[in-house]
């Protein structure tokens, strides 16, 4: 269960804790706490801890801003915030919990953080505290639901039709209508996106943002599964066989799509290749097989067929130059599972059909 406490009960908790933690140190001789009420400015911390250095004669000055949640959101606000200061203090985001991912995002922003159980990361001069493990005192964390793996359609098609036009705005009963599913799923799903900082909000309506991080993320999750996959081999050179896949898509209503390393070449041409990749429906298999003359090998093919494991490989499938290809987004998440130059020619995907969002 969540524990629902005031603002200043909060900030009791995070004093507490903090002065705990720091007062371990032994060359720390003594603490000085000065609380804020935020009154004379919204850019000043919750309260800040003076700690004064034995035999040295120096003081080292703490900044710390408490939240009730360490959703990643609220940690990007305050990398923004703390990117505002020039005053030369160390600034700490202290919340009742904080992810590994969100610890991870405030390390690489060169951030202190302390959850309220005294698990942290501290670096401020010569001074460095890291403590994890500590058991959380003051939240119980459900389960995650994995909203990123291949079981997920429901959540798939949702974020799937939102990044097909990444910079529209939606809302909840829009979104469930373009998708073709329940007010609760898109719910569910946008609050999941908000609480990782994937999602913006505005007059009421949301959009995806930081996508980049967003696809990365679901790409870990998405090839925990493997796929079921096939591997074949056809004495016809690469660009034929796609030529080949194309046409015969176009007769049986577009069964196969060019996808991974080949629909990424259709997006952002950066890599060579030497194996076309396609998704083909499962009922269609054995006669794209002998249609196309391919010979199933174990190994050294020249042809990856994958069977889609449901649909959401087919939303918002392209024709480009003719050839029937996955989404962007399914291109992505195809190359991130890529062992070679995968993650390369994603990023370029990325970055021409999303840009810096």
């Amino acid at each position: 269960m969540k524990h629902t406490l005031s603002k200043k009960q909060y900030v009791q908790l995070a004093i507490d804790q903090f002065c705990r933690v720091i007062n371990q140190v032994p060359f720390i001789s003594d603490t000085e706490i000065q609380t804020n009420d935020h009154q004379s400015s919204s850019k000043s911390p919750d309260f800040s801890v003076y700690t004064h250095i034995q035999q040295r004669g120096e003081t080292i000055k703490f900044n710390i801003e408490v939240k009730s949640s360490g959703e990643k959101r609220f940690a990007r606000a305050f990398a923004d915030l703390v990117a505002m200061q020039n005053a030369k203090s160390n600034w700490v985001f202290m919340a009742p919990y904080i992810s590994a991912e969100t610890g991870e995002f405030l390390k690489a922003q060169n951030l202190n953080f302390m959850d309220l159980s005294g698990n942290c990361y501290i670096s401020a001069w010569y001074l460095f505290i890291s403590v994890s493990g500590q058991p959380n005192q003051y939240i119980e964390r459900r389960d995650k639901k994995a909203y990123f793996s291949k079981s997920s359609s429901g959540a798939s098609s949702v974020i799937r039709t939102m990044l097909s036009t990444p910079t529209k705005w939606w809302q909840v009963k829009e979104l469930a209508e373009k998708s073709g599913k329940a007010m609760g799923t898109v719910s569910n799903v946008k609050s999941y996106l908000l609480e990782h900082d994937w999602l913006e909000e505005n007059n009421g309506k949301f959009r995806a943002s930081h996508i980049k991080d967003l696809l990365q993320a679901w790409a870990k999750d998405y090839h925990l599964k493997d796929s079921l996959s096939y591997q074949f081999y056809s004495l016809d050179p690469i660009p034929e066989i796609e030529k080949m896949v194309a046409q015969w898509s176009n007769s049986h209503e577009g069964a196969a799509q060019l996808s991974s390393i080949s629909a990424g070449a259709r997006y952002a041409p950066v890599v060579r290749y030497t194996k076309a990749h396609l998704y083909v429906q499962p009922q269609y298999l054995a006669e794209i097989r002998r249609d196309l003359n391919l010979q199933e090998v174990e190994s050294g093919g020249n042809v990856m067929i994958t069977i889609p494991h449901d649909q959401t490989p087919y939303i918002d499938t392209r024709i480009i130059n003719g050839d029937p290809i996955v989404s962007p987004v399914q291109a992505i998440l195809d190359l991130l599972g890529e062992s070679s130059r995968g993650e390369e020619a994603a990023e370029a995907i990325i970055y021409k059909e999303f840009g810096d969002q």
